[in-house]
């Protein structure tokens, strides 16, 4: 009987620890790609430069007019305050940038789109960030940017995520 129950608690460990598999459809996952040049890295290159320079019209240009932008927030399905519109995000960085003194520095940077096999498209910005208050202050920040692409090539939102140290002192 012993031999029984250890032949019986062997293979049961052996079927245990067999790996399971999980199937996934191969022809889906293939189509997904990710770039760092092309049209919509260029458009997400074209905002991020007009951000840094000031050049409004050229920024909003890139959005769809529905664009959102939630900065350093988590949104939800029951928040609806926490995604501005970019039209109120774009009064706020020219508020912002009459404290510095000219444009906004992007040092290093990598851009990259995602497009997922269902055809959405996401892009990604790490970069650098200094810049210079009207009272001689340096600042500096690293960003890292989230964004998604519409199918009419316009970003449809923004989600940046950095330290906000040095942008809280322009004011003072």
């Amino acid at each position: 009987m012993k031999k029984i129950v250890l032949l019986f608690l062997t293979a049961t460990t052996m079927f245990a620890c067999k790996p399971t598999e999980v199937k996934t459809d191969s022809a889906a996952t293939a189509t997904g790609t990710v770039t760092t040049s092309g049209p919509d890295v260029d458009l997400i290159k074209k905002s991020i430069t007009a951000w840094a320079d000031g050049d409004w019209a050229t920024y909003a240009s890139t959005y769809a007019d529905t664009a959102k932008a939630v900065h350093n927030g988590w949104p939800s399905a029951t928040d609806t305050t926490v995604g501005v519109k970019m039209s109120i995000m774009i009064e706020n960085f020219k508020k912002q940038r009459e404290l510095m003194d000219g444009n906004v520095t992007m040092g290093n940077s990598i851009i990259e789109v995602v497009t997922m096999p269902d055809g959405n498209k996401y892009g990604h910005v790490w970069a650098e960030l200094s810049w210079k208050s009207k009272k001689g202050v340096a600042g500096k920040s690293v960003l890292f940017d989230s964004y998604g692409i519409n199918k009419d090539g316009k970003i449809s939102y923004e989600w940046p995520i950095y330290d906000t140290k040095d942008v809280a002192t322009l004011g003072q």
